[in-house]
């Protein structure tokens, strides 16, 4: 597990570095959520909401919005495919962000088009570590993160 303080990421799944989400693969699947910088970032989060399911996604496209205090971001799937079902817990329960990134507080699932291609572009592995060290250094300095 990648840890800087007493933010984490657990090693076995692929991190958007741009928007800080996470991707488990599970076979042909992406099931994608908010990673621990991002929603500690956030603050309390107020609202998400997603797109339905059945549509098509593409790379770096919004497939909803979350909002903290007066924030309102855009959320950008780090793979193409196929919607296939979106949590409409996290919609009705917006805390499951903060208190289960990884686990009830998924965002979208997705049928991946070209998981080969998407996951490539992704940071996993030995990189998650340091990138998680910039990150955070990079959020703190900037005033996203409290120190």
């Amino acid at each position: 597990m990648a840890q800087v303080d007493e933010i984490s990421l657990p090693d076995e799944l692929y991190y958007q570095p741009e928007d800080h989400l996470w991707v488990r693969v599970e076979g042909n699947r992406a099931r994608v959520g908010v990673d621990d910088v991002a929603q500690r970032s956030a603050g309390k989060i107020g609202a998400v909401r997603l797109k339905p399911a059945g549509r098509p996604i593409a790379k770096g496209k919004p497939f909803g919005t979350m909002e903290a205090g007066k924030y309102v971001g855009p959320l950008k799937a780090p793979v193409a495919g196929q919607v296939v079902e979106v949590n409409t817990d996290v919609m009705g329960q917006p805390g499951l962000l903060h208190s289960a990134p990884y686990g009830d507080g998924w965002l979208i699932l997705i049928e991946m088009e070209d998981s080969a291609r998407d996951l490539a572009s992704l940071i996993h592995g030995a990189a998650v570590q340091p990138w998680l060290e910039q990150s955070v250094a990079d959020w703190r300095k900037r005033g996203l993160l409290k120190a």
